[in-house]
Order: structure tokens, then sequence, then C-alpha cells
């Protein structure tokens, strides 16, 4: 019997198995496409910020700052000594309108308890500190500047958490599970995403579809932070010279990654050249689509032990948040598997029954 076997070897199974194993489990990882072509994280634009309505979503992202900022200590090998994941800390700006406003200032209560370290303005103050921004129909908004928020390389990520996780001891081999009661482990972990389902049915994580545009300008902003358009729904963020551009559009069911090309014109260029008037001049250059692993009852993760199995654990349903949680998660499911409880970040409720007892309990702000 198998002391730890994990399903799913993604950014989330990943980084569970890199904690387990500095705790001594031996942990084996199946992974049915190590290649992870359809996978959420390579897919993602990478970013980690602390900018959301509940607090346990802001105290994951302010670890996930915190261990990426060590990751050349962290995470070096015998193989790979200089670890990297291409850290960008441009920071976030998120943007609300009349009708989000109220809720971002209670959102703005819980960054102040969590000491987020976030700053908030109102709309006509936006072109002050963002001058190239159109502040028509922003009522507030919020950003950092102090290297709390920005982006990496998912896939560099990845691949500096699996080889340290594989010298402690993990072991990733492909594989299909078909059905969680094949597993012989004293502790199974269930980190499918969207594919969560399969394995246990009484989950409501679904992939839901998003498409992510490369677009190029005649003007580049380098200094540009991930900005969030919540009047909306769009976001964006400069890369390599160019920009890359988030539809609002999402959808589930999808038969095939095909990006919704359609939506760069109907949708997401209007929204752009609205809020940055130099984005009028823009070109489309290409894009892609990827899945969320959506939780669909309140777009928040579902984080513990099933309470139907003796020894099943899982972690699903970030709705586009695995890459920037995925330590968080990877330390508090080790903590609880080891103790019984949380001891870090206490993320009860994000537990199983809440979803099993239907008790909703929404994360707003996603990109």
């Amino acid at each position: 019997m198998d002391d730890v076997v994990i399903v799913g070897g993604g950014i989330i199974g990943t980084a569970t198995a890199y904690f387990l194993s500095k705790e001594g489990r031996k942990v084996k990882v199946i992974e049915r496409d190590p290649t992870y072509k359809t996978a959420s994280f390579p897919l993602s634009l990478g970013g980690f910020r602390r900018q959301f309505f509940q607090k346990e979503n802001i105290l994951l992202g302010k670890f996930a700052r915190e261990f990426i900022f060590q990751i050349p200590e962290l995470l070096k090998t015998e193989k790979n000594p200089n670890p990297t994941a291409s850290m960008v800390t441009n920071g976030y700006l998120l943007m609300f309108g009349p009708e989000h406003a109220e809720e971002q200032y209670e959102a703005l209560k819980n960054h102040e308890a969590c000491e987020a370290g976030t700053k908030n303005i109102k709309g006509s103050e936006l072109s002050k500190i963002f001058p190239y921004i159109n502040s028509e129909g922003i009522e507030t908004a919020t950003y950092t500047d102090n290297q709390s928020e920005g982006w990496i390389d998912p896939f560099m990520f990845h691949s500096a958490l699996k080889s340290k996780a594989i010298e402690l001891g993990a072991e990733f081999i492909k594989g299909e599970v078909k059905n969680i009661s094949d597993i012989k482990a004293k502790t199974i972990i269930s980190a499918a995403g969207c594919w969560t389902k399969e394995l246990l049915k009484d989950i409501p994580v679904v992939p839901q579809k998003h498409t992510v545009f490369r677009v190029k300008c005649p003007k580049y902003i380098k200094e540009m932070p991930l900005t969030g358009d919540l009047t909306t729904g769009v976001y964006w963020r400069p890369e390599g010279g160019e920009y890359l551009a988030g539809s609002p559009n999402s959808v589930f069911d999808a038969t095939d990654l095909e990006p919704a090309w359609n939506d760069f014109e109907e949708l997401v260029w209007p929204a752009l050249a609205q809020r940055i008037p130099a984005f009028e001049e823009l070109k489309l250059t290409g894009g892609w689509a990827g899945y969320y692993d959506c939780n669909k009852l309140d777009n928040n993760a579902v984080v513990g032990k099933h309470p139907k199995y003796e020894n099943v654990y899982m972690a699903s349903g970030f709705t586009g948040r695995g890459l920037m949680q995925a330590p968080g998660i990877g330390r508090a499911l080790t903590e609880l598997i080891s103790t019984g409880s949380y001891q870090t970040i206490d993320i009860s409720d994000f537990s199983v029954e809440r979803v099993l007892d239907n008790n909703a309990r929404p994360e707003p702000y996603v990109l």
C-alpha cells in the first residue's frame, strides 16, 4: 500500500507533493497528461495578488508572494541550483464602477484586517497615478505599488516545484485514475482540477473556458500593473513588448480550447480602448484559451477531507486562482493531514461540507 497518492500533477497537486515530501511522507503523483496540454496553470496569466473579498483568499495571496520571493532558496536542487519563475512585481490595479463600489468598500475592511497593504483611491484620482487611464465610469480603484503583487511564468514555477518535490522523494508517474476506490493508499488526495467530478461526483467543479488575446500597440507601457476593469470584466497586462488581455466571457461544456475570437472585436477591444485611449490602435497578434476549475456554487476553492471517505482529501475549484494559491493550499493540506487541523491560514470555510450543504460563500473578484 502506498503512503500518499495524489491524483493530478498540476500546480495544486505538485505543490502539495512538495510540502508533504518535506514532512517525510512518501508521495506518488499520478498525472494522465505530463505535457499539461490542457491543464489550467500553464494557460493562465500567471498572476499573484491579495486583492480579494474573502479573508482566506487575501491571506493565501500574501503567502504566495512570500513563497515566490523565496523560490531561489526553497526550490533549488542539485540539478537546478538557480530556480526562477521570472517574477514581475508591477502590482495589480482593480477598478470598480458605482454598482460594485459598496462591495469593494467592504472588501477593503478585510484588506485592512489582513494587512494586505493595498491602496484605495477615488476614480477621479486615477489619472494622477495612472495617466494613461480614462477614469470615466470608475467610482473607486484599489492598487498596490510595493512589489506585493504581480505575475510569474506558470510553467517555470511548476517545473521548479516538481523538481524539488522529486529531489525530496516524490514520484511522478503517468496514469489515469477512473475511480477513487481503485487507489490503495493511506492518504488519497484529489487534485484533479477541472476533472474533479470524474472522481468525486458530488463536487460541483467543472471546466470553464476562458480566452486570452495577445495584442500589439504602438505605445508600450512596461510598468503597467495587471489591471482589471470590473465595469466590463476585461483584464490585461504587459508582456514582452505586447499585451495580454482576457475576455470577460466564459463557456461551460466547451468541446475544445479554440479561442473565442469574436470576443476580441465585440467585447475586449472596445473595453480596452474606452479605458486606455492609446489602445484604440491595438492589433490582434494571437490568443489562446484555457480552463478554470470553476466551483459553480460560489467561485471559491473546495479544500479539505471528504466526509464520505476515511482517507480522501481534495483541493479544487480555484476558479482561476490555482497558481497563486498553490503554495498556501499545499501547506494547508499538509498541516491538515499531519496534525488534523490548519496551523497557519485557517481555510476551514473552504471545507467540502460547505459544498455538500450548499452553503455558498462567494468570492466576487474573479478575473
